[in-house]
């Protein structure tokens, strides 16, 4: 649990600068959030103060909570995700790192980076999926999943 910043001005486009309230912003990126079929969509409730959003659920793997919160993260005029969701009892997996793509990146250029080997790029794609459609649409702002 904790809070994690994003890029404010990057992301998935979801509503303009005069749609709606905060509720109606939280209905939104949990839409969206089922809409990309990620696993776990349907167990967490979302909240929206500002350019915070609230993730609240229980009982979801590691990896479906940090898909969850990075596909809410990676929303535009999302600033912070305040993670408050419980990882299912037994589920001992590591919390992945994160990475912000920078302008010019490529996912070998970050494997590169972090792994030491940028052939080791289809891991981080295979590990943002299916927030990731393919490997060469990444942009700058964008927050991705490295697993260890």
């Amino acid at each position: 649990m904790g809070l994690f910043n994003f890029v404010k001005e990057a992301g998935e486009k979801l509503w303009d600068a005069v749609t709606g309230q905060d509720d109606q912003r939280g209905d939104l990126i949990k839409k969206h959030l089922e809409k990309t079929g990620l696993a776990g969509a349907d167990k967490v409730e979302v909240e929206v103060k500002g350019d915070k959003v609230i993730v609240k659920g229980d009982g979801l793997s590691q990896e479906q909570k940090e898909k969850i919160l990075v596909a809410a993260g990676n929303v535009e005029g999302v600033g912070d995700v305040e993670d408050q969701v419980t990882v299912a009892a037994g589920d001992s997996a590591a919390a992945s790192k994160s990475y912000t793509v920078k302008k010019g990146d490529t996912l070998s250029a970050i494997a590169k980076e972090v792994y030491g080997d940028a052939n080791q790029y289809n891991k981080i794609f295979e590990a943002n999926k299916p927030m990731l459609s393919d490997p060469n649409k990444i942009y700058p702002g964008q927050t991705l999943r490295i697993p260890q």
